[in-house]
């Protein structure tokens, strides 16, 4: 016989037939924060220490964040309400989690850096597809995901360590699951707000053995800029669909069908140029989850898709000459993948499988550039004819096996590794990893991670804007992972976490010295090359996160950390360096209100910044006229963070309230990004003017957003 915890509980009884309130449940069940937190407490506890409990849901991996969904055992977990709550921009699902410990962005881009990992080393999967780009506006810094935070029923972040099903990823894993649609009765949702429209409609089919959701957007983001009061001639336009058909097949089989369809496009001229983009994203996949026995379970996932990128336009730099570019991008794939869970008891589980994808990308550039360069004591106008355009196919496959122990009640330990082979790069490579949970007592445990990761070069990945047309080898990191963890009662979960990424093989690359938006980065001053063969990103995180008691949340962090890179004999800051970042998150929910206020405040160190010089010359012309010219030169890359911008600081707030009528729930919200207005410059920019024989030089910073309100509303039925 079960033992019941003290508190309220909530009994829901229907006729056979009758559909459940679940918003009015849902309500019931919150009037006791103190249930809550206890259910919460012993699920995580079920989790840890149960016997009979499958060990592959046991969480051994450090820096584990379950999102969305209940509490599965990870070390910190958001649900719902705090997520949807969240004070954010678009609705966006990257958006909405940007602020947990150990993440940095910038405020255009809804991509995140995981503990100073580059943006592409995070992988992204969605119900068990590897998605490449997810992103909106890739000119405008990606400045939103191609995936609603509402189309989403659960997200695991993983910031290092991960285990072995996870491949050809330098930095850290976002495992994003879809919602489960109905089975019953149609249900229709719709939405707007200030950056987009909003639809979704779910039912179910095959007298309930079936469901369907589709969830679609329609973006007009310039609305958002006009309001921010940077909307210059940008045009940004963008929208995604995302579908879904779950069928019983049988009582072991259950077969999934999923579309995600996604394009957006953007015109933008000023003075100093223009261009016109357009990018594309389409996937569809099929997986077939399978229970063979009690103890013995599958997924299989085929899939197809493909990439589009284009850009063209002309920019002025500096001088006179106008530099024009044209570049027509495609990436298509297919894939089949497996992955196998036998688990005979609740001390040993076994997990093993692998996955193929055949690829092609498609490269046509082409570019005239023009820039004023020093040669000798003489500034003259260097231009140069870029010219590439060919095809690359290749295949990529790997292996796992990882089999998973516990030899005592309190230690939990998996021990993997995989094999994985890139055609197109020659990467060959073995990754052993090892996990361990250790349950130092009923409110502590201790997680450790250490293992080998690689990532070969995307085959759409080459840098050909900078003449670069041979892959290079894969890079190569060592992770290494502390975390402990401790419940203090009802109260807060409190955690500290050290870590360090050696990356011991590391690909130059071409990368931009300053931190604003670039429409064309490959034609910028501060372009340079780093010539980068090994890094390394070191950190202690701080975290502590309340368990919501009298309807008030609240969550803390704050990390001390560098990520470097190595060039020659110097350790070279990367661009979204943050020595010290802070974040506070607090939100309030008043019992028996449908109120919910919350705020999000965040402070880190200013990132690296360029050196810069500046070199006056008398040049002469065709006509024999002459002038004075100034030219700006950004760098060496080894001087980068030599100065740092200043302190970042922002606070956002959000009003959310839920009204249920008649015809179902209304849902409205009020945001207030950076409401006290505070500048934060990206970068500094520097006009020069001549006087007589003085150079004068204003710096002025390049702002990001300001305040920004925006409001929307939804209607469920």
């Amino acid at each position: 016989m079960r033992r019941l915890l003290a508190g309220a509980l909530v009994l829901l009884a229907s006729r056979a037939g009758a559909q459940i309130d679940t918003a009015r449940a849902a309500r019931a069940a919150r009037d006791s924060a103190w249930q809550r937190t206890a259910d919460s407490l012993r699920a995580a506890a079920i989790a840890r220490n149960a016997v009979g409990t499958r060990l592959s849901k046991v969480v051994v991996t450090p820096g584990t964040f379950g999102l969305l969904a209940p509490v599965r055992g990870a070390a910190q977990t958001l649900g719902r309400d705090e997520i949807v709550s969240r004070p954010q921009l678009g609705e966006d699902l990257f958006r909405s989690i940007a602020r947990l410990p150990g993440l940095s962005s910038g405020e255009f881009g809804a991509g995140f850096h995981v503990r100073g990992a580059e943006l592409d080393q995070l992988h992204v999967s969605l119900d068990g597809l590897e998605l490449f780009e997810p992103f909106h506006m890739k000119d405008f810094d990606n400045a939103l995901s191609i995936l609603d935070v509402q189309s989403a029923e659960g997200i695991d972040l993983v910031t290092s360590g991960f285990t072995s099903e996870y491949g050809n990823r330098l930095g850290s894993v976002l495992a994003i699951h879809s919602r489960a649609p109905r089975t019953d009765s149609v249900r229709t949702t719709l939405g707007a707000s200030v950056t987009n429209l909003r639809f979704q409609a779910q039912g179910g089919f095959a007298d309930e053995r079936g469901g369907w959701l589709v969830a679609a957007r329609r973006g007009y983001l310039d609305l958002a800029l006009k309001l921010a009061g940077r909307a210059d001639s940008l045009s940004p336009q963008y929208a995604d669909v995302f579908a879904t058909a779950t069928w019983q097949l049988a009582a072991k089989h259950r077969i999934a069908a999923h579309a995600l369809w996604a394009t957006d496009e953007m015109g933008y001229k000023v003075n100093n140029g223009s261009i016109d983009s357009r990018y594309g994203s389409a996937y569809g996949w099929l997986t077939l989850d399978s229970d063979w026995s009690q103890t013995l379970t599958s997924r299989t996932v085929a899939s197809v898709g493909s990439l589009l990128w284009e850009r063209q336009g002309d920019a002025q730099i500096i001088s006179a000459f106008r530099s024009t570019v044209h570049e027509h991008r495609d990436f298509t794939f297919g894939g089949l993948r497996q992955d196998w869970l036998w688990g005979p008891g609740s001390s040993f589980a076994l997990k093993w499988g692998g996955e193929v994808r055949p690829m092609s990308a498609y490269y046509d550039y082409a570019a005239l550039k023009g820039r004023r360069v020093l040669q000798g004591d003489t500034i003259a106008t260097l231009r140069t004819t870029v010219r590439e355009a060919f095809d690359a196919h290749g295949v990529q496959w790997g292996v796992y096996v990882a089999p998973r122990v516990r030899p005592v009640s309190w230690l939990v330990a998996e021990v993997g590794a995989r094999y994985d082979n890139t055609s197109w790069g020659g990467d060959r490579s073995v990754s052993p990893r090892a996990n361990v949970m250790v349950t130092l007592g009923p409110r502590t445990t201790l997680r450790l991670a250490a293992g080998r990761y690689t990532q070969s070069q995307q085959l759409f990945g080459l840098q050909v804007q900078d003449g670069v047309t041979a892959f290079g080898r894969a890079d190569v990191a060592e992770h290494r992972v502390v975390g402990l963890e401790h419940r203090f009662g009802l109260v807060a979960v409190a955690k500290v976490e050290m870590y360090e990424r050696s990356v011991v093989q590391e690909r130059p690359r071409y990368i931009n010295l300053r931190g604003d938006i670039h429409v064309f980065p490959e034609l910028e001053l501060d372009r340079a090359l780093l010539a980068a063969t090994s890094g390394k990103a070191t950190g202690v995180e701080w975290s502590v996160h309340g368990l919501a008691l009298g309807g008030f949340d609240w969550a803390a962090s704050y990390t001390n950390a560098r990520v470097t890179d190595r060039v020659g004999t110097v350790d070279v800051p990367r661009g979204w360096d943050q020595p010290h970042t802070l974040y506070v998150d607090a939100s309030y929910h008043p019992p028996e209100s449908s109120w919910r206020i919350a705020a999000a405040w965040q402070a880190h160190s200013g990132w690296p910044e360029s050196p810069v010089s500046f070199a006056v010359d008398t040049t002469v012309n065709g006509h024999g006229t002459r002038s004075i010219t100034v030219l700006t030169t950004y760098g060496p890359v080894t001087a980068l963070g030599a100065r740092r911008l200043p302190w970042y600081h922002r606070l956002d707030v959000r009003l959310t309230r839920d009204v249920a009528t008649s015809r179902g729930k209304l849902s409205f919200f009020v945001d207030l990004f950076n409401a006290l207005d505070t500048t934060n410059p990206s970068a500094y920019n520097y006009r020069t003017t001549l006087t007589n024989t003085a150079l004068i030089v204003q710096r002025e910073p390049e702002a990001q957003l300001g305040r920004l309100p925006s409001a929307g509303i939804s209607w469920e039925f």
